[in-house]
């Protein structure tokens, strides 16, 4: 009997220890308590841009070390094993551990998350509900949000799932980011003067369909055309951060990462706003 108790005894032990190893910082089991926070993703860019820049690059685009920013090698590892990398280092690479306390591991690990996560699953700064006011008098006649907008830009109602923070801020900000794959901007010239400005959505040697800004589409046959004028770039303006202040861009930007098809459960924060339907 005595052999059997040791027996069992020793078994529960390797079970508390294996246990004991799977937890990460502040004894949670590996999961980030920090996930999605805001604040928690500002402070982790400064640490990030302080200790860990020189290696993979000031906006984690990758140098000597990986690349983070895409997500690739992020998303093949769960907490626990990141925040492990942070702590002990990677043997057989350049890099070193880390002694850090624990809520600077985790900040660490909000902002290389946050950096391919989708919107929708983190909070970020902004309000959401003056956001959705801006959207509507300056986006919505081009963009859609269930059913709800124009339609010669994307359908925005799953934006928030399809993109990260900085893919959408970059859509904002930045035009060379935009893709036109879709959406040619083009103004066609009718053999009867017609001029009509709108996307492309579908043209052959013998056929021509262009939506205009209201949504009608018009289906032309290519003898009817006399000029066609592609536009070199996005139908978006180019002038985003400069017609918007950094306040506005940001809660267009907190709108924006709210709009999922599917609920989303995001952390709490004391400064949720929920976003009412556009």
């Amino acid at each position: 009997m005595k052999p059997l108790i040791i027996f069992l005894m020793a078994l529960l032990g390797l079970a508390c220890l294996g246990k004991a190893q799977e937890r990460g910082p502040e004894g949670n089991a590996g999961e980030n308590p920090l996930k999605g926070q805001p604040e928690a993703i500002r402070a982790g860019e400064k640490l990030f841009a302080n200790m860990c820049g020189g290696c993979h690059g000031a906006h984690a685009e990758g140098g000597r070390g990986p690349n983070l920013e895409d997500g690739q090698l992020v998303h093949r590892k769960d907490d626990r094993q990141l925040s492990a990398s942070i702590r002990k280092g990677v043997p057989g690479s350049d890099m070193p551990p880390f002694d850090l306390p624990d809520e600077q591991v985790w900040r660490l690990l909000t902002f290389i998350r946050s950096l391919s996560a989708p919107a929708a699953e983190s909070r970020a700064p902004g309000d959401p509900e003056a956001g959705r006011v801006i959207f509507k008098a300056s986006c919505s006649a081009c963009h859609m949000i269930l059913g709800h907008g124009g339609m010669t830009g994307p359908d925005l109602s799953n934006v928030g799932m399809s993109r990260s923070w900085k893919q959408l801020r970059q859509a904002l900000t930045d035009p060379q980011s935009r893709t036109r794959a879709g959406y040619q901007g083009a103004t066609v010239v009718t053999l009867k003067g017609s001029r009509i400005t709108g996307i492309i959505k579908d043209q052959t040697n013998y056929s021509l369909a262009i939506q205009d800004a209201e949504g009608n589409l018009h289906l032309l046959s290519m003898r009817d055309v006399r000029e066609i004028t592609y536009r070199k770039g996005s139908l978006m303006p180019d002038d985003y951060d400069g017609r918007f202040t950094a306040k506005e861009l940001d809660d267009v930007l907190a709108f924006l990462g709210r709009q999922s098809i599917r609920p989303v459960k995001v952390p709490v924060s004391s400064t949720r706003v929920e976003t009412p339907a556009p």
